[in-house]
């Protein structure tokens, strides 16, 4: 079981679950509905299961950058990319990651 370490420093189990609600809540906050970008969910949370397996302990910065990366490669020209969604809610949120 791999661990992910907090940006306060505390540890918590990996949750695939709660890595595709995120995922899934920046798929409709970028206005899409979730079934119309499973193929885009479904392929972040495989490459993000490939970077974990093996390890005890796994940052939650990684994981971010990760997701980031892997939404970052969805791009439908004019439309909001899910990406841009993700980092708003961050900003919202003052989410600040530092490696």
């Amino acid at each position: 079981m791999t661990d992910v370490i907090k940006r306060n420093g505390k540890k918590e189990p990996f949750s695939e679950q709660k890595v595709k609600n995120s995922v899934e809540s920046a798929v409709k906050d970028a206005g899409y509905r979730t079934h119309a970008k499973k193929r885009l969910i479904d392929k972040t949370l495989k490459d993000l299961n490939q970077a974990v397996q093996g390890k005890e302990e796994i940052s939650s910065a990684k994981i971010r950058n990760i997701v980031i990366n892997e939404l970052e490669q969805e791009w439908d020209g004019d439309q909001v990319p899910v990406a841009r969604a993700w980092l708003n809610y961050e900003l919202k949120h003052g989410i600040i990651y530092q490696e």
